[in-house]
């Protein structure tokens, strides 16, 4: 692929992602999670899309990616939710946001009829949209 292409390519994808993060946060404070994304990034060193994000409650920012390219909101909102819910099971919440009553696994973020929704992975019923 042309660097030109490539390049636009990458700066969509974060424009799409930058759209993402407002509904992701919004999903995650309503839940009560301890990951608090801030926004998306270019890593000018390697064009990588990495998110930059804080602990509720705790000062400082970190950085966590990278993101694969896409143009398609509902799956940018899947991918960050994904790799975000990754960094909440890594501050020992393992279950967040929690899956239907009586599961004791978490939820998968999927797009499902077109919306980016959380949904049980053992039976595929959607819980929620996310945001």
């Amino acid at each position: 692929m042309p660097d030109a292409e490539y390049d636009e390519l990458v700066l969509s994808a974060l424009e799409c992602y930058q759209r993402a993060v407002p509904r992701v946060l919004q999903d995650f404070d309503r839940r009560g999670a301890v990951v608090q994304p801030l926004d998306v990034d270019l890593d000018a060193l390697d064009d990588n899309l990495i998110v930059r994000y804080c602990l509720r409650g705790q000062a400082g920012e970190s950085l966590l990616g990278s993101l694969p390219l896409t143009g398609d909101l509902e799956q940018a909102v899947v991918e960050l939710a994904d790799l975000l819910q990754e960094k909440e099971f890594g501050e020992g919440d393992t279950t967040w946001p929690g899956c239907a009553a009586g599961d004791t696994h978490p939820p998968t973020a999927a797009i499902v009829d077109g919306v980016a929704s959380w949904q049980c992975p053992r039976n595929h019923t959607v819980l929620f949209p996310i945001g």
